[in-house]
Order: structure tokens, then sequence, then C-alpha cells
């Protein structure tokens, strides 16, 4: 926070006096941050040197951030890490201790954080994961973690297969780490684009373009392509010896993330052991989970995959290498299987590549047969089984997208809203959507603002068309190679998109297909492109929401 001189301190009234003293107390005590924000706002100081709209007061002093036992970061953006969760100070154990566990029982954990001195936090923030795990059998399951807000978490986990199980719990992220991710997600244009314009004697004319207008020139030194009054937005700097109108292509190209980290410290939030680190373990040994039947698991009286399915609880878990959902009743769909589900029906994939994963899978199972175009299959899929009359396309959505060289889109010709809004549906109609991935490392409004046009274009459909299936996969958990990606793709980051997912569609006819569990708790790689086994298991879940009176002969 900002230091006043005594000069100062006189020309302010005595609430201004009294809100300043009293943000001390409240950070110091409580660490809530939505009444720490606000007081901080009303009384002109600033919570980071990184949030250029506050205006006034302005004053030269230094700006602290305080935790609840010292400081952390400074003005300079030095960093104290000895005050940030550390994973090997943070103890966890079990609270409920019992001589057997059984199928259906709850086990719970309790996570002290604690810092580089080994003291206690007192605010929470960090950013768990955890996982129950029996190897043998290739089971396993996540719990839910519940934040307590002073330093002090809860996890939870249903016992939902028989094994000798091991808990485990990770530091995804330190609260310090997820302040500074909740900062640099609302700073615009961190990714950046080039593309090319047809100029004189055929030569491309390259220049650099971004989602958002570039604040640092005139609006009138940039060529604007947004569709008005909507969130595909996309600028570029005007090209030199040729028009706007001649713009033919574009491609990712480096991003600012580098030039954001203003200290090794910041870089260091986001790297081991602040990131994705082991807390020490629960148990010496595994935890042996009874059931008198030794094969089974548990059982629950499940509904129909629809819409309107409950959120809550735990998803799912993992055993003998098939997800098992505890959401609604799958079944496993041979490929077979999946071709009398598709029979008759047009199922048209829009969204991102984790979307266009699927619809590669059932051309690789041979439900159907790729056709169309194939130069320009990075961005468009067409399939077709014409004995079982099948059709399926896959369209990527419009800007952003990290990718190589693509033609450039009219914005206000195309998106995913543009799309629904031009389909005939009816009862054989399946319409899948993914919009995840591509906007992680974009400010909350863009994804909002995309994800309501995608809600008015849904609302137009079912208007028309009421029986039409609609379907929205959530973000699935990724990898990640580099301090850059962990800024701009973080877990957190995906997890709050599926929040927002969820606020804006969740009343809807619509069906959220949740694989966050899914992969959280995998036994492959976490990758944005998860193994084709896992896959397999969510076109499990997609192909009994399509066609739930297929389901027979459940598994418990």
């Amino acid at each position: 926070m900002r230091g006043t001189s005594n000069a100062q301190m006189a020309n302010l009234t005595w609430w201004q006096v009294l809100k300043r003293v009293l943000i001390g107390s409240v950070i110091l005590t409580t660490g809530a941050e939505f009444l720490t924000t606000f007081m901080v706002r009303s009384s002109g100081w600033v919570l980071s040197s990184r949030h250029l709209h506050f205006s006034a007061p302005k004053l030269k002093a230094k700006v602290i951030t305080v935790t609840s036992l010292g400081t952390w970061r400074t003005s300079n953006q030095s960093i104290n890490l000895d005050w940030v969760t550390d994973p090997k100070h943070t103890s966890v154990k079990i609270i409920n201790s019992k001589p057997t566990y059984h199928v259906g029982d709850t086990l719970v954990l309790e996570v002290i954080a604690r810092d580089g001195n080994k003291q206690r936090k007192v605010y929470g923030g960090d950013y768990l994961r955890a996982g129950l795990r029996d190897k043998k059998q290739k089971a396993s399951t996540t719990g839910r973690v519940r934040d307590h807000g002073n330093g002090r978490y809860t996890v939870r986990f249903l016992l939902s297969f028989p094994g000798r199980v091991t808990p485990e719990v990770q530091l995804i992220h330190p609260s310090e780490a997820v302040q500074l991710l909740r900062e640099l997600r609302e700073i615009p244009n961190k990714r950046r684009w080039t593309c090319a314009f047809k100029g004189k004697r055929r030569r491309d004319v390259e220049t650099k373009c971004t989602l958002l207008a570039n604040q640092f020139i005139s609006l009138s030194s940039q060529c604007d392509f947004s569709a008005l009054n909507t969130s595909r937005t996309w600028f570029c700097e005007k090209p030199k010896k040729t028009s706007c109108d001649k713009i033919t292509k574009c491609k990712s190209s480096l991003d600012t993330v580098a030039k954001l980290m203003t200290s090794q410290e910041e870089r260091k939030l986001f790297e081991s052991p602040f990131f994705r680190s082991n807390l020490p373990p629960v148990t010496k040994g595994a935890i042996e989970v009874f059931n008198v039947d030794e094969n089974a698991t548990v059982t629950r009286s499940l509904p129909f995959c629809q819409p309107g399915v409950p959120h809550s609880g735990s998803r799912g878990f993992w055993f003998r290498n098939s997800w098992h959902s505890l959401s609604c009743q799958v079944r496993q769909f041979s490929p077979f299987d999946i071709t009398k589900c598709l029979a008759n029906r047009t199922v048209y994939f829009r969204g991102d590549s984790t979307c266009r994963q699927w619809i590669d899978r059932l051309g690789g199972l041979k439900v159907f047969q790729e056709g169309g175009d194939k130069r320009a299959r990075l961005y468009f899929r067409h399939y077709a089984n014409y004995k079982s009359r099948i059709q399926a396309t896959f369209i990527f959505h419009t800007a952003p997208i990290q990718g190589p060289w693509s033609a450039f889109r009219n914005l206000s010709e195309a998106g995913v809203s543009v799309d629904i809004k031009k389909m005939v549906g009816g009862a054989n109609v399946v319409l899948v959507l993914s919009l995840c991935a591509h906007f992680t490392a974009k400010p909350t409004h863009v994804y909002r603002s995309r994800m309501h046009e995608v809600r008015s274009a849904i609302k137009e459909l079912h208007k028309k068309y009421p029986e039409t299936t609609v379907i929205v996969k959530t973000c699935n958990t990724r990898h990640h190679r580099h301090y850059r990606e962990v800024i701009q793709a973080s877990d957190w980051l995906a997890d709050q998109l599926n929040q927002e997912m969820r606020g804006i569609l969740g009343d809807l006819n619509v069906a959220i297909l949740d694989v966050w569990d899914m992969t959280m708790s995998q036994w492959y790689a976490q990758d944005l492109h998860p193994d084709v086994h896992v896959v397999d298991n969510e076109l499990n879940i997609l192909m009994s929401y399509i066609c739930p009176w297929m389901i027979t002969n459940i598994e418990g």
C-alpha cells in the first residue's frame, strides 16, 4: 500500500484517514478480498502497479501488498518467497480415521497451509488438487476441496471402489500466484498474431494484430475487422502500400508474457516448487477399502444423461481403466453401437481442437469417412456415412485461435453463434460445442461476451427447433511446458471458464458434458488433447447423452 507524508495526511478527510487505518486491520485479520478491494479502491490506494485504471490520488509512494504475517510483494515487484505457501511445510492428515473403510464411505482430509518460515497461513486462496489412487487396479477419483478462508482446507473423497487406495494432494498454485493470475488475466492482448495482406507484385505485407484494439497506437492507425456489437473483434496495424481489405491469412506469434514478469521472483511463483508440487504423504501406506463383493463399486440411482443433470459431489471414477460416471447413466459404446446411435442424424461439432479430436476419433473408429477439402482440414472437417445416413462437420470457432497460418474469415459472417443461427435443427440434429482452450489468456469479459452470444443463438435455435439436442463440453486439464504457458493457460484459468460456462448456459435446455474430473484423475500424462483411451471414455458419455434409450445393462 502507499505511504503518505505528513503534509498529505493533513489534507485528508477524517473518513479517508479512518479507511486507511482500517485497511491494514482488515487484511491482517481476515484477508477478506472483497472488502479489502472495496476499501482500497474507495480510499484511492492501488492494489497493484498493473491496474492502470486506478487514477487518483496519484502519489509518489511505494505499493505493498500485505499478508497476515508480512509483505510478499512491493512496488518494484520484489517478492519475499518466504511468505508464500510452501508445499514442504504444509501438512495433510486424515480427520475421520476409522478402523475399516467400505465402499460408499467418505474419507476426509485436513490441509493446513504454511509458508517458507513454517508459519501457518491465515488466509485462503491456494489452488489445490486432490486424488485417490489404486495403481494396481488403475482406479482413481478426485476429492472435493473446501477452502475455509483461513489457511485451512478440507478434502472429501467418496470411496467409490474397493482396493488399497492412496490419497494425494497437490499444490497447483499458492494463493499468491492465484492473485497474480487474476491480475494478469485482465491485461488485454497478451497474445499477438501476424496477419498477411496482399501487396503489389503478389508480395504479402505482414503486420501485427490483436484481439482487442492496440492501446499503444491510435485507432486510425489500425484496421478494424470487428463484427458490430459482438465479442468477435480483430485489429491489425494498417499495412503500408496496401489496404485493410486485402487481408488473407493470420497466424499466432510470440506472446508478451515475459515482458509482464517484472522480476525473477514473480516467474518463480509459476515454477517448481510453487507449481504442481505434491504435499507431504497423508499416510505411510495405503488405505484398505472393503466390500462384501470384491468387484463391487459404489452404486447410485442415477438419472439418464440429459440437460439439468445435477452438478454436485463426485463426478465419477476410473476403475480398471474405464470411467464410471456418478452423474448420469453411462455405458460403453462399441463402434457398432455408435453407428446405431448416430444413424439418420446430423451432428455439428463447433469450437476448438478438443472437439475436433472427438470427430476425428469417430472417423478413426470407422463410424463415418472423411470427405471435403482436406487442404483446410485444420479448421474444418466433413465426415459422412451414407449407408447409415450420418452427416458430421467440424468448424473451428473464430478468433482468438492459437495456431499456424489459416485463412482470415469475415467476422460478420462467421463464428459459432452465426453458425447456430443458420442451422436447421430438429429431433435428429445434434450440436456439440467446446469453447475453452483459446480463451484462458483473455480478459474475463471476452469469454463472457462470447458465451452470451452463444446463449442467445441457442435460445433462438430452440425457439424454432425445440427438439434439437445441444451438448456443451467443459474445459479439460492440460500440460504446461514452461511458465509462459502456465500464466496463459493454467488449469485454474480453465476452471474459472467452466464456472462462467455453467453460470451463463446452465439454465438452458443444454447438456453440459463435464470432463474435468475425468481428465484430472486420469492415468495418462496431462495433455490438452488427452490420450485416445480417455477420448473413448469421453465419447461414451457423449453417446449416452445423444442416445439415452440405448442405456441397458449398466454396470454398477
